[in-house]
């Protein structure tokens, strides 16, 4: 997922209404049909719903009222557990967006409904597949059915603020091949700054988790391309837990040294995830294509660099691992035909229909999003995207030039527990060896292993 709002929780309407007004005096206008749609808090989203989508879709559907409900992705009032416990009740809104690691969970459960590829101007559901690069839809298909429709398709590339780089001292980093881990500690440490108390005004290095976004997709998606880095694919081996093994612990001490041994990380550090950088207290961070215009308000003349995702050992295209993950539009089994049926008409309206790019094309130019169908790779637009904004490239390639895979746990009990040794490596200080084997003392309860 893309990174998130940070700060107090707030739950923002947004409302937008097109009533049918007939003439003469007997006549009653209809009573207008809502539209309930659910995301996440990320601001470029609900602007780009709110400015654009939203009035457009009502301008073409007189009668018809958008709703939509931002709720904050991580923090007391988290999406994920309000979505869940509101669908599980059989309620929800009509149409949501939510992470590939929902999809099989709420597909058993039945909170989704199957698209119907008519809708989107596709004879059929495997001609609409076909539309995208081959194996991007695997994760929201079942049966030959699709139940989910991209908001986002994304991996992660090193973004780094060149005024601080340049102050320090630093030369740019390459843009075509990755540097080494130890190379970006030795790096952070000369842009970690303290003041005359001892401290910290500007930190080297941020993961994508920390004290006030404790986002279970972060944590996971920070470990998971060290860990398949060291040579492990998952947290577990043949459906066992295996988390005492070489390349865990030194994933986790990996984690360790940037906190405890080189100082260049610290999760307690304030931190807001799109002004930090922009506003020179954060160095360097992951993301994905979403960050520019997320963090380009926060400071409109920042001075950014973006980098491949950086490996273990820039020699060993065995190292060259790195993470993927989709948001999908679905729509709620739960909701009348009719709801269902107006759910899917939006949905074609802005990601577009059979052939259409424009759409795709303004997501990817304006949001940073990007929905991998065949036409849009293919569209001038992308092509004139990608030769305006260089530092696209080095996202570009990461798709050919890393192994790229989902992560396979994080919202769920062994993504928990997960969390919960890290937080120990960062916070308590706790040695690599020691959380480790706590972790598989707690996964083998979990998972009946013990």
């Amino acid at each position: 997922m893309r990174g998130t709002m940070c700060g107090p929780v707030v739950l923002a309407a947004l409302v937008v209404a097109a009533l049918v007004v007939f003439a003469g005096a007997a006549t009653q206008a209809a009573p207008p049909q809502t539209l309930e749609i659910w995301v996440h808090e990320f601001p470029p989203l609900q602007d780009a719903l709110s400015k654009k989508w939203i009035p457009e879709f009502a301008a073409a559907h007189p009668g018809v009222r958008v709703k939509v409900t931002a709720i904050p992705f991580a923090g007391v009032v988290a999406y994920d557990a309000k979505l869940l416990s509101a669908l599980s009740g059989g309620a929800g809104p009509d149409l949501w967006d939510m992470g590939d690691w929902h999809y099989k969970v709420f597909t058993d459960n039945k909170f989704v409904a199957p698209l119907d590829p008519t809708v989107f101007g596709y004879a059929s559901t495997k001609e609409m597949i076909d539309a995208y690069v081959p194996g991007t839809t695997s994760i929201f298909e079942r049966d030959g059915k699709l139940y989910g429709l991209f908001s986002e398709y994304n991996t992660l590339a090193l973004f780094y603020n060149l005024d601080m780089f340049k102050a320090a001292g630093v030369a740019p980093l390459p843009a075509d091949k990755p540097v080494s881990w130890r190379m970006i500690a030795d790096i952070a440490k000369k842009l970690t700054q303290r003041d005359s108390a001892g401290k910290l005004t500007q930190i080297g290095y941020r993961f994508g988790f920390f004290a006030n976004f404790r986002s279970p997709q972060w944590y996971a998606q920070d470990f998971y391309a060290l860990m398949r880095q060291y040579g492990q694919p998952d947290l577990t081996v043949n459906g066992q837990p295996a988390v005492t093994t070489k390349p865990v612990t030194d994933a986790f001490q990996l984690l360790y040294d940037f906190t405890w041994t080189d100082k260049v990380y610290d999760p307690s550090f304030p931190a807001n995830w799109f002004a930090d950088l922009p506003q020179g207290r954060v160095a360097m961070l992951l993301a994905g294509t979403w960050f520019v215009p997320a963090m380009t308000p926060h400071n409109p003349n920042v001075r950014f660099g973006v980098a491949p995702h950086p490996v273990v050992d820039p020699e060993n295209r065995a190292t060259y691992q790195n993470v993927q993950w989709s948001w999908g539009w679905s729509v709620n089994a739960n909701k009348p035909q009719a709801s269902q049926r107006l759910a899917q008409q939006f949905l074609a309206s802005m990601l577009g229909k059979k052939g259409e790019t424009e759409q795709a094309v303004w997501w990817f130019k304006t949001v940073g999003y990007t929905h991998p169908k065949k036409v849009f790779y293919q569209s001038a637009g992308y092509k004139q995207e990608l030769a305006k904004n260089p530092w696209l490239k080095a996202w570009e390639s990461a798709f050919t030039t890393y192994k790229i895979d989902y992560v396979t746990h994080n919202f769920d009990e062994v993504g928990q527990a997960l969390i919960r040794a890290i937080d120990r490596v960062v916070y308590d200080q706790m040695r690599p060896a020691e959380t480790g084997r706590l972790l598989q003392a707690e996964l083998g309860r979990l998972m009946g292993t013990k």
